[in-house]
């Protein structure tokens, strides 16, 4: 009888369309423990894919575990299937549209085993330019909702940081305590994982990584950002569509922050973020019907928002997705 070997990590992807994307993703996970960074046990939970992914996977990564989910059943949700029977010592959530570094995984299990009190690391995103990605951050606030909604914070960010600082520059200074990290790259302690209940599947696309980490600090463990980790990002990749599925993942996004700050700062709180979501939908809904006057294609963006508009003045705390 073979006597079992826990793998180091199990890495959970979740795929949606994304075939050429995570095919590199999972070629630079094998290229790094081909190089003895961690021994590995992937999974790729898949939400549905047309467009050949599955046949990708069983013909050029077979010792991939493919977790059909039965469709889009959201991120947190489908990681939470592919992690379900999974055996590694840390739990790595990757993005399909992700590709890991040199010495990551090396760095971001030391970082674990030399931290007990650390249930998360993350490591810093670089996007295709070669820029840092905001990997890092404190919790958001109110006024940071605000600001984005109002399409201000781009203006102010230079001068003033409203409820959630910016760590997308970040020095190679060390291993730092912080209040969340970016959801593309979650590095988990098994235990740490297991103790939360691993994601909120009601958070069906964004914001589940601010409650995971939330739920992480309140269960005592404590979060930390390696800078010397990377992993580049092509950032949205998974989101690329026509306007109807742009109109949905706006909707969902304004959705999983007014849940997230009703479930986690109250009712009024939430109240609030749902009237600065209706607010910008309108103020992007005049902005494109002035634009479309003079822009035929703009006429599609006047019907996203109108979508994004409706969805939002529907929102209910009782509303599991738009």
């Amino acid at each position: 009888m073979h006597e079992f070997r826990r793998p180091d990590v199990s890495v959970s992807i979740v795929s949606y369309n994304t075939r050429e994307l995570l095919g590199r993703c999972l070629q630079s996970l094998f290229d790094r423990e081909r190089e003895h960074e961690a021994s590995l046990e992937v999974i790729v939970a898949d939400n549905g894919s047309t467009d050949g992914t599955l046949e990708m996977l069983h013909s050029e990564f077979p010792d991939v575990r493919v977790v059909e989910t039965g469709g889009n059943i959201g991120y947190g949700r489908a990681n939470n299937a592919g992690l379900a029977d999974a055996t590694g010592r840390f739990y790595f959530v990757l993005n399909s549209d992700t590709e890991v570094e040199p010495g990551c995984l090396r760095q971001l299990i030391s970082c674990l085993e030399t931290n007990p009190s650390a249930g998360l690391c993350g490591a810093q995103l670089i996007l295709p330019d070669g820029s840092r990605q905001r990997s890092w951050a404190r919790d958001p606030g109110l006024a940071a909702v605000f600001l984005e909604q109002s399409m201000l914070a781009k203006a102010l960010s230079r001068v003033l940081t409203f409820g959630r600082t910016d760590g997308s520059q970040t020095p190679n200074s060390g291993v730092r305590a912080v209040e969340w990290v970016c959801g593309a790259c979650f590095f988990v302690r098994r235990e740490a994982w297991t103790d939360i209940t691993g994601f909120d599947a009601s958070f069906f696309m964004y914001c589940e990584d601010d409650d995971f980490c939330v739920r992480m600090r309140r269960s005592g463990w404590s979060i930390l950002f390696v800078p010397t980790a990377r992993i580049q990002h092509r950032l949205g990749a998974s989101s690329q569509g026509d306007w109807r599925l742009r109109a949905r993942m706006v909707s969902s996004y304004n959705h999983s922050r007014y849940m997230f700050f009703t479930r986690h700062h109250g009712f009024l709180a939430g109240a609030a973020v749902k009237v600065f979501c209706m607010f910008g939908a309108v103020l992007r809904l005049l902005f494109w019907s002035l634009v479309a006057v003079f822009k035929r294609s703009a006429r599609t963006q006047v019907r996203l928002f109108g979508i994004v508009l409706r969805d939002t003045m529907r929102m209910n705390p009782r509303q599991d997705r738009p």
